[in-house]
C-alpha cells in the first residue's frame, strides 16, 4: 500500500467530490436536511485511502457532477475541501487513474468523530433523488 504526502500544490479552497451511494444517505433531524452518512467517508475495505475526484479537474475537462455520476446509478454527490480534511490530519494527494485523471485520495485514520464531521460538512454537488 503506498504512503501518500499531502500535496500542498492543492489549495485548500478545493473541491474534493465523493460519490455517495443511496445506502449512506440519511435524514439529519438536527440539521434538517439530508446529507451522507458517516460511512459514506470511510477509506475502502481493501485498507486503500478514501477515493475523491477534485472538482477544478472534473470541470477543467468539461465535465459535471452528473457526468461523473453517469455509471453509478442512483448515487448522489457531495463536496468537502481540502482544507476541511487537513483539518482533521488528513494528506490530500493526486492519484490519477487510467480511466479518471481527476482521481485522488484523502488518506489518514479516520475515526468515527472525523467521518461524522466530514459528513455533517460535506455539501450536495448533486443533491440525492428518491431517497427517504
Amino acid at each position: 500500500m503506498p504512503h501518500y504526502l499531502d500535496d500542498s500544490s492543492i489549495g485548500n479552497n478545493e473541491d474534493l467530490w465523493r460519490r455517495v451511494p443511496p445506502w449512506h444517505i440519511i435524514y439529519d433531524e438536527n440539521l434538517g436536511r439530508l446529507r451522507p452518512s458517516k460511512a459514506a467517508f470511510e477509506d475502502h475495505p481493501s485498507g486503500s485511502p478514501m477515493s475523491i475526484l477534485f472538482a477544478t479537474l472534473v470541470l477543467e475537462s468539461n465535465r459535471t457532477g452528473e457526468q461523473v455520476l453517469a455509471d453509478h446509478s442512483g448515487f448522489a454527490l457531495a463536496a468537502i475541501s481540502a482544507g476541511l480534511g487537513r483539518s482533521k490530519q488528513q494528506a490530500i494527494a493526486r492519484d490519477p487513474l487510467p480511466e479518471e485523471p481527476a482521481h485522488g485520495v484523502v488518506a489518514g485514520r479516520k475515526t468515527d468523530s472525523v467521518k461524522r464531521f466530514f459528513a455533517k460538512a460535506a455539501l450536495w454537488v448533486v443533491a440525492p433523488t428518491g431517497t427517504t
